[in-house]
């Protein structure tokens, strides 16, 4: 039983072993090459592989989707491609865009009697924030996990309530000058 068993493992090893080699040379994937060299380092074909290692990993053979195509760049194409900062209509900035000119214009402009006020959220969580702010006006904020956010508010008495993590922060504030919060949370 024995001697019928060795007799048909070794054809079959012998087959298994062959194609494994046959696969190394033939293939462009360096992963295969890598595991034949690794778990054969005694093959006499190891020397050649190794070789062929160097070519694949040094651009012996790179793909067609690893190329960069140049191509000209035109005013539609440049209209086509660019998105930030502007809406649909040609020109027209974003309602981002003019959220951010307006926080902008409030932290530069040092008019004590200016209307509005900016609120930045600082979470330190490691759940992303729905802020509610009620108030004169009703706005939600959201805020990333262990990042911030800001908002232009009129100044005036608000409501800040959020859920921290489950949770729950709730908070009234007399907005009447630009500030921080910072969340902490687990």
């Amino acid at each position: 039983m024995k001697k019928i068993f060795l007799l048909l493992f070794l054809p079959i090893s012998f087959f298994a072993f062959s194609q494994s080699v046959f696969e190394a040379k033939s293939t462009t994937d360096r992963a295969i090459v890598e595991k034949f060299i690794r778990n054969n380092p005694n093959h006499p074909a190891v020397p050649e592989l190794k070789k062929r290692l160097t070519t694949l990993s040094y651009g012996g053979s790179t793909s067609s989707s690893a190329k960069p195509t140049i191509t000209k760049m035109t005013e539609k194409r440049i209209e086509k491609t660019s998105t930030v900062g502007t809406s649909a209509a040609k020109g027209q900035p974003s309602a981002q865009a003019k959220n951010t000119a307006a926080i902008l214009t409030n932290l530069f402009d040092n008019n004590p009697n200016k209307k509005e006020a900016v609120i930045q959220i600082v979470n330190k969580s490691k759940c992303v924030l729905v802020v509610k702010i009620n108030g004169k006006k009703f706005y939600n904020l959201t805020v990333p996990s262990n990042g911030q956010n800001y908002i232009l508010v009129e100044k005036g008495n608000y409501n800040l309530t959020t859920s921290i993590c489950d949770a729950k922060y709730n908070q009234n504030k007399a907005i009447t000058k630009d500030i921080i919060i910072t969340l902490n949370g687990g």
